[in-house]
């Protein structure tokens, strides 16, 4: 049988952003023994964020692997949907393509990938990025599963101040900010499955720019649990956050998400 990962993608700002996105990539590869040559999730789920006013969220991701010739495209995408204050907002998302090449008897594989990401509420207009990581598997058995990446990116990020709290950090004619860099990047993922009822995921990130790499950096974790009620349903909850120690707007260096969802796989 062939063991097709469902390669992720969504991302690291741990997954997610402060200055700039860390996209959680790694919480779309499951450990999988299947002949499936498609495979997917749906996570329809309700999250709390502390972002410039508190409220509750609403967001569904996709993802879907196709493995083709010991090869496998995995495809994933976000739209968040918020109520803030008396205003609905489509607060933010992501399209994200990762390239596989599926092997069992090689312990490293290149993953090149490219992201587009925007998040309003944290004043992220746009974010563009492209690259590749080896990732490396230190454990890989159909139950567990340990894998560390490195590797390098490019990223073009466009800021306003909508994510600002504090109206007095505000410039008077404010004015976009774009910044472009070229960014290391890195992760350590552990992946155990408890027999057929509860599945673990978690990774932590560290991406340095290489200008600055200990002044500009973002670090971020993510963890996942899911109870799976049969093979096709499931509850999830989860945990992610991102350090940003220089973020590019007046906006919090630490950002927390929390999500419980409902995980329906084909």
């Amino acid at each position: 049988m062939k063991r097709c990962f469902l390669i992720l993608s969504i991302v690291l700002a741990i997954g997610n952003v402060v200055s700039g996105q860390i996209l959680h990539t790694e919480d779309f590869n499951l450990i999988l023994d299947t002949t499936k040559t498609i495979k997917g999730n749906l996570i329809p789920s309700v999250r709390y964020r502390n972002v410039k006013e508190k409220f509750i969220e609403i967001e569904n991701t996709a993802d879907i692997s196709i493995c083709f010739w010991r090869n496998a495209l995995t495809i994933a995408n976000k739209l968040e949907y918020a109520r803030f204050g008396n205003q609905n907002i489509m607060s933010g998302g992501f399209i994200y393509v990762e390239y596989r090449r599926l092997t069992e008897k090689r312990n490293l594989v290149i993953e090149p990938y490219i992201q587009i990401q925007w998040q309003a509420i944290r004043g992220l207009d746009r974010k563009y990025a492209g690259g590749a990581n080896l990732r490396w598997k230190i454990i890989h058995k159909p139950d567990i599963g340990f894998f560390a990446g490195i590797g390098t990116f490019y990223e073009f990020e466009r800021w306003t101040y909508s994510g600002t709290s504090d109206s007095t950090l505000i410039p008077p004619d404010p004015e976009p900010i774009e910044v472009s860099k070229i960014r290391g990047s890195s992760y350590l993922s552990f992946k155990k499955n408890f027999s057929d009822l509860f599945s673990l995921d978690l990774s932590v990130y560290f991406q340095p720019a290489f200008n600055k790499p200990f002044d500009q950096y973002r670090m971020a974790v993510s963890s996942q649990l899911i109870y799976n009620i049969n093979e096709h349903i499931g509850f999830s909850i989860l945990y992610q956050n991102i350090y940003d120690p220089v973020p590019q707007v007046p906006i919090d260096k630490l950002f927390h998400d929390i999500s419980l969802g409902l995980t329906l796989s084909f």
